[in-house]
């Protein structure tokens, strides 16, 4: 997977458009209920533990920050 289907799995959970993917999940419209479901999609789809922290940091909480930390948290770069 890329940054480009990254980006589509955000908008299937999430009902929005990335047209950049350096945009804050609030920026775009994401509410807390659907970060969640987002959140817990990307654990499953990617069999990794995502610190719920990402969330609290606007540069990480976007669909390049997260794939960012799924990116980490595969090849063991993470905390």
């Amino acid at each position: 997977m890329n940054q480009p289907q990254f980006d589509r799995l955000v908008e299937r959970i999430c009902s929005v458009t990335v047209t950049d993917p350096q945009t804050p999940l609030v920026d775009l419209g994401v509410d807390s209920l659907r970060t969640i479901a987002l959140l817990m999609a990307i654990e499953e789809e990617f069999e990794v533990e995502l610190h719920p922290r990402v969330l609290a940091d606007p540069a990480q909480a976007s669909p390049a920050g997260l794939w960012r930390a799924v990116q980490e948290q595969r090849t063991g770069t993470g905390d």
